[in-house]
């Protein structure tokens, strides 16, 4: 008969997939230039960026874009089709707790002094004709 795993054992599997957030970061970075285009710009906020995640912490993603829909219906529809393509082709696992900020130019100008620190994610495009897309890199800094 095989045991059931023990709840502190669940938490402290969850807590090392959170501590993996760079690689979902990535994945998530890929997918919405992807979507948006080159002008996409990624940070990560939030415990992640600022080094205290806990168990129960999601990754906080902020994307910013031209081409972020300004009415919420269009920026909820935008969360879902990024977060699937990034399960879909970039390996995100369905249920990584990442919480998805979309913002343009505009919002993003008066939304960025509510963060204590950013984390930019570089997103480099594969110039190759047929080539795999964009690739989210970290880089420091904030």
């Amino acid at each position: 008969m095989r045991r059931r795993p023990s709840l502190e054992g669940l938490l402290v599997e969850a807590y090392r997939r959170l501590l993996h957030w760079r690689r979902y970061v990535g994945a998530v970075a890929r997918a919405a230039a992807d979507l948006l285009g080159p002008d996409t710009r990624v940070y990560v906020i939030g415990g992640a960026a600022e080094g205290r995640l806990t168990v129960l912490s999601d990754i906080d993603i902020v994307i910013v874009s031209r081409s972020v829909p300004r009415d919420e219906a269009g920026k909820q529809r935008l969360r879902l089709e990024v977060r699937d393509r990034a399960v879909a082709r970039y390996g995100l696992p369905w249920d990584y707790p990442v919480d998805i900020h979309l913002y343009n130019e505009e919002e993003f100008r008066v939304a960025r002094g509510r963060y204590r620190r950013m984390i930019k994610i570089q997103i480099e495009w594969d110039r190759e004709p047929g080539g795999a897309g964009a690739q989210g890199l970290l880089h420091g800094g904030g």
